[in-house]
C-alpha cells in the first residue's frame, strides 16, 4: 500500500560522501558523480585538516591526517563536478576548512554539531546567497539557539538538520518528532531537515526519511557509498547509487510505503526533547572543546586568537561557549595544545545566603541562639573561611520582619539584598545584578554547618569540568551547596513558565537536566543519611548539641566533615528525634517554555 505525503514538495536530496573515500580522491569524485547522475540535488563532502579537528594525542589524529585532501585536490574535485542545477556543499571542521570551501565558491556549508559553539567559524559566515546548515545531533536547545541567533543577526536563515550517526542509528533513536519540536520552537528562524543514518541495506533507510518529509523536513541527507562493503567507513548508513536513485524517485512521487503503527510510533518518538543514550554517547564523543593555540602566560588576558576548538579523547570536559574564557585573566601558565577549563581563568564567585524569618515549621529559626551566636551567624562565619568566594550576600525578603538581617549583615561586613518573598530566583538575580559575577552559590539559611573545604572543592569541580550547575549533595543534609553559572540562572528565569516556586530551584534543574551541563562532587562515601539541616525544633536540638560539643573541643567554627560523622556515629540515638518521614511533595510547575528563546 502507498499513500501521498502532504508536504514533500521542494525536498532537496543531499548525497553525503563523508569519509567513505578513505583518502582516495578518485573514489570521492566517482561516487559524487554517480550520485548526481542518480538524481540527488546536491553532494556534500567533509573538509577537514587534522590539526584543527582533533587534539594531537587523539588516537584518530593520524588517521584523519592521512585521508584529508590537499587544497589543490579539493579544487580539482569540485571543478570536475560542477554542473547546472546541481549543488556542492561541504561540512567544514575549522577555519582552514571553511576558508578553503569559501575560496572554492561552494554552494553551501554545514557546521557540524561539534562546532555549534565555535565562534571562529560562525563569525566568518557573511554571504547571504549561500546555503548554511547547522547539525543539531547531540546538541542542547540552548546551544542550537545561540548558533541560530548568531546567524539570524546577519539576516541568515540556516537549515537545522536533525539526526546523528550511531553506526547505524537504531530506528527508535531517530525521534522524528523533534522535527516538529524544532519547527515550533524556532519557527521562521530556520528551515528544518533530516540527516539519516539508518542501516543503508534496510527498508527503514527509505521509510524513515520519508516519514521525516511528512513531518516537514525540507532537506534529506543520505550517506552514500559505491558498494556497501564492511571495510569502508560509514558503510553502515550508506546507500549505493542505484538505491539512492530509487529513493529520489520515491520522494519525487510523494509516496511512501505503509508501515505498522507500532513501528511508526517508535520512529516518531516523543515531541519532548529527550536524548537517547546513543545520542548522549554521540555528544560525548564528538563535541569539540577549546584548546590553547599557543602558550598562555599566567596573569594575561585571554583573547580569541589564543584558542581553537578540537575534539578531545578520553578526558571528561564539557563543551562551552568561548565567552567563558576570553577577556578573563589566566590564573596559571597554560601550555600549547591544552584543553581549557574555567578553573584556568579568573571567575568572580558570589555566595548567596537565601534566608527569611517566616517559617511554618520553626518560626525565626535563623535568629535562634547557639553558643552565643544566631544560627545565621554560624553560617556566615563558616562561609568566610572559603578561599574561593569573592563576596557574600544575605538574600532576604522585603517583609518587615526581615529588616533585622540588615544589622547582621552590617555586623559581619557582608552585603544584603531585599527582594521577592516567593520568587527566590528573582531575588537571587536581583542580588547579583550590576555586580561582577560569573559563579553563584545558592546556600539556604537552613544549612548552617557548611563545610568550607568541600565548598571550595565544589567550586573547583564546577570550574574544572566546565559545568553550568553542580552540587555536593552526597554531604550530610545541612552541609551542601549548589553552584550555578550566572548565565544559567538568567536562562532559567527567562524560560520558566512559573517562577513563584523557585524556593525549590533544584526541581527546575532536575526536571530539565538533559539541557544543562551538570555534575555532583564525588565523595568516597555518601553521607546523605546524616541529617544536620535546620527545619524543625528537633533539628535545632541536634545541631545545638553538636556545636556545643565543638565549642568544648575548641572547634566551634573550625570543625570538619569528619567531626560531623564522628558525632553522628557516637550519638545515633539522638539523631532518631530528627528523623523525618518522607512527605509527598507538592506538584510544581517547573516547565521551560523554549519559545521564549526568541
Amino acid at each position: 500500500m502507498e499513500k501521498n505525503l502532504d508536504n514533500s514538495s521542494g525536498v532537496e536530496i543531499i548525497a553525503e560522501v563523508a569519509n567513505t573515500h578513505q583518502g582516495d580522491p578518485n573514489y570521492a569524485y566517482q561516487l559524487a558523480s554517480k550520485c548526481l547522475s542518480s538524481g540527488a540535488n546536491a553532494v556534500k563532502f567533509q573538509i577537514y585538516f587534522a590539526n584543527e579537528l582533533l587534539s594531537k594525542n587523539h588516537p584518530k589524529y593520524n588517521h584523519f591526517k592521512k585521508q584529508s585532501f590537499s587544497p589543490s585536490t579539493w579544487k580539482d574535485i569540485f571543478n570536475s563536478l560542477r554542473c547546472k542545477n546541481k549543488k556542492i556543499y561541504a561540512d567544514v571542521f575549522g577555519i582552514e576548512a571553511f576558508n578553503l570551501a569559501r575560496n572554492c565558491d561552494l554552494d553551501g556549508f554545514k557546521i557540524h554539531s561539534s562546532d555549534l559553539s565555535n565562534n571562529e567559524i560562525l563569525e566568518k559566515i557573511n554571504n547571504k546567497k549561500k546555503k548554511y546548515f547547522l547539525s543539531a545531533g547531540g546538541s542542547t536547545i540552548r546551544e542550537i539557539h545561540t548558533s541560530l541567533k548568531f546567524l539570524n543577526k546577519k539576516n541568515i536563515q540556516p537549515v537545522l538538520m536533525h539526526g546523528f550517526q550511531a553506526y547505524p542509528t537504531k530506528i527508535n533513536d531517530n525521534n522524528l518528532k523533534r522535527i516538529l519540536f524544532f519547527k515550533k520552537i524556532f519557527k521562521k528562524r530556520c528551515e528544518v531537515g533530516f540527516q539519516d543514518h539508518t542501516f543503508g541495506g534496510s527498508k527503514m533507510a527509505t521509510v524513515i526519511p520519508n516519514l521525516a518529509v511528512s513531518l516537514g523536513a525540507k532537506y534529506i541527507e543520505k550517506h552514500v557509498i559505491l558498494k556497501r562493503l564492511k571495510n569502508r567507513i560509514d558503510y553502515y548508513s550508506s546507500f549505493e547509487p542505484n538505491e539512492l536513485e530509487k529513493f529520489v524517485n520515491l520522494i519525487k512521487t510523494k509516496k511512501q510505503l505503509n508501515i505498522k503503527k507500532k513501528i511508526k510510533n517508535k520512529i516518531f518518538g516523543s515531541q519532548d526533547f529527550k536524548f537517547s543514550q546513543a545520542e548522549l554517547n554521540y555528544r560525548n564523543n564528538f563535541k569539540k572543546v577549546w584548546f590553547s593555540k599557543k602558550e598562555i602566560k599566567k596573569n594575561v588576558i585571554v583573547k580569541k586568537k589564543d584558542l581553537i576548538m578540537k575534539r578531545i579523547h578520553n578526558e571528561k570536559i564539557n563543551s562551552i561557549a568561548l565567552d567563558n574564557f576570553i577577556k578573563k585573566k589566566s590564573l596559571i601558565n597554560i601550555k600549547k595544545e591544552t584543553p581549557i577549563n574555567k578553573s584556568m581563568v579568573l571567575n568572580e564567585v558570589i555566595a548567596l545566603i537565601i534566608v527569611r524569618s517566616a517559617s511554618k515549621r520553626l518560626p525565626k529559626k535563623s535568629h535562634l541562639s547557639i553558643c552565643g551566636y544566631k544560627t545565621i551567624e554560624h553560617l556566615i562565619l563558616r562561609l568566610k573561611q572559603s578561599k574561593k568566594i569573592n563576596k557574600i550576600i544575605l538574600c532576604t525578603t522585603r517583609k518587615k520582619e526581615d529588616k533585622i538581617f540588615k544589622l547582621i549583615s552590617k555586623k559581619h561586613k557582608i552585603d544584603i539584598f531585599f527582594g521577592d518573598n516567593l520568587d527566590v530566583l528573582n531575588r537571587m538575580i536581583g542580588a547579583i545584578k550590576n555586580k561582577k559575577c560569573d559563579i553563584v552559590l545558592r546556600i539556604t539559611g537552613d544549612d548552617i554547618l557548611i563545610d568550607p573545604e568541600y565548598l571550595d572543592q565544589s567550586i573547583q569541580f564546577h570550574l574544572k569540568n566546565n559545568l553550568e550547575y553542580s552540587n555536593n549533595k552526597k554531604l550530610p543534609s545541612g552541609m551542601e551547596i549548589e553552584v550555578f553559572d550566572k548565565k544559567l540562572l538568567l536562562d532559567i528565569q527567562k524560560l520558566s513558565v512559573n517562577t513563584k516556586n523557585t524556593e525549590y530551584l533544584s526541581f527546575y534543574i532536575n526536571n530539565n537536566i538533559e539541557q544543562i551541563q551538570n555534575g555532583t562532587l564525588n565523595l568516597k562515601k555518601d553521607y546523605r543519611k546524616i541529617r544536620m539541616t535546620l527545619d524543625h525544633y528537633n533539628d535545632f536540638i541536634v545541631i545545638k548539641s553538636f556545636l556545643e560539643k565543638m565549642k568544648i573541643n575548641n572547634k566551634l567554627f573550625t570543625y570538619s566533615l569528619n567531626d560531623v560523622v564522628k558525632f553522628y556515629n557516637n550519638n545515633k540515638d539522638l539523631f532518631k528525634i530528627n528523623k523525618i518521614k518522607k512527605i509527598k511533595g507538592k506538584k510544581l510547575n517547573t516547565t521551560f517554555d523554549w519559545t521564549k528563546l526568541d
